[in-house]
């Protein structure tokens, strides 16, 4: 697949609005549903470079596992690790070594779901989880989708199902089993596949509207304090099709003038690291800290620590890989 800047740049307003959101900012109280966008992007992006393999012959799956696993693990390990060294002194009532065997073997998402008690300093991991057991499951079930008649229509009536039962969980149980698991966030990575397989383009009066119902979204007070039955039902639901609508648009204008601006493609290359080393160094100063500290010096320390993995870990580990595999370039999700 060829590389689309303005697919970046979505992952930079995702990014901004996810550390914003856990540094506390005024008016970013619902920026959690960065993180829903970041899941249709994933489904967008995964289902496309699959299908494409798929149409040219079938998805090499023992590839494409290995493909995740060294865009992914290498930073996240990396992470865990400085968690390791770091929590006796930081955090030391942390239950450092179950945290970071679910961190690394993408178990938070469960774990945050079932144990109350369970230390959040790297649960931030879940979200990493649900993608992970996706990027498992979907070179297996993708194939099989693609034989249908109608792949689309089934995709749509499996982000139909996937809402209704997280809408089912969060009437019946509390607020993490609807919110963390995997089996509840399904439905943002459904209707990204439904974007890779539909080709569908907003008008611009139809993306208007997306991004300014998903902005009022990210504004409004919500987890974990206020709203949470409407958090994990309705706002997650207007998330998911406003990133939708966005994903179909960036898709389809890889030249568009914000979102393939230089600066906001190079935010979103690097939002994977960004995203793992911020949220831990957020706690250790959103409480003590004024706010324009925790904000200026969380973005900050991610966004170089970010930088350094992706160039110093990343990029190399990409070269190696194209020398090995005799590859080409192709999208990678975050």
């Amino acid at each position: 697949m060829p590389y689309n800047p303005a697919l970046d740049g979505v992952r930079a307003l995702s990014i901004l609005a996810v550390v914003l959101f856990h540094c506390n900012l005024p008016g970013m109280k619902g920026g959690f549903v960065g993180l829903d966008v970041f899941l249709v992007l994933s489904g967008y992006l995964i289902t496309s470079l699959l299908a494409a393999q798929q149409r040219q012959g079938g998805i090499e799956v023992a590839r494409f596992y290995a493909r995740r696993a060294l865009r992914l693990y290498p930073t996240l390990l990396l992470v865990v690790a400085a968690y390791l060294v770091l929590a006796p002194w930081l955090w030391p009532r942390d239950e450092r070594w179950l945290s970071a065997g679910l961190a690394a073997f993408y178990l938070y998402d469960y774990g945050l779901a079932a144990f109350r008690d369970l230390s959040y300093t790297i649960g931030h991991t879940w979200s990493l989880g649900v993608e992970e057991k996706f990027y498992l499951l979907w070179p297996l079930v993708l194939p099989l989708l693609l034989r249908t008649r109608r792949p689309v229509a089934w995709l749509v009536a499996g982000f139909v199902v996937a809402t209704a039962w997280r809408y089912r969980v969060a009437f019946t149980d509390e607020w993490p089993q609807a919110y963390f698991r995997f089996d509840t966030r399904l439905s943002g990575i459904l209707l990204g596949a439904v974007a890779a397989l539909s080709r569908w383009t907003p008008s611009r009066p139809v993306l208007a509207i997306a991004c300014i119902a998903l902005a009022v979204d990210a504004s409004l007070p919500s987890l974990p304090f206020a709203d949470q039955v409407a958090a994990v039902t309705l706002r997650i639901t207007l998330a998911d099709l406003c990133a939708f609508v966005l994903v179909s648009y960036a898709a389809t204008h890889a030249g568009s003038a914000f979102l393939a601006a230089r600066p906001m493609a190079y935010i979103g290359r690097l939002s994977y690291g960004i995203y793992l080393w911020h949220f831990p160094f957020a706690l250790l100063v959103r409480d003590s800290q004024p706010l324009w500290i925790t904000v200026s010096a969380t973005l900050l320390f991610s966004g170089a620590m970010a930088a350094l993995c992706l160039h110093g870990i990343d990029l190399p580990i990409r070269r190696w890989r194209e020398r090995a595999w005799s590859s080409g370039h192709g999208a990678v999700a975050r």
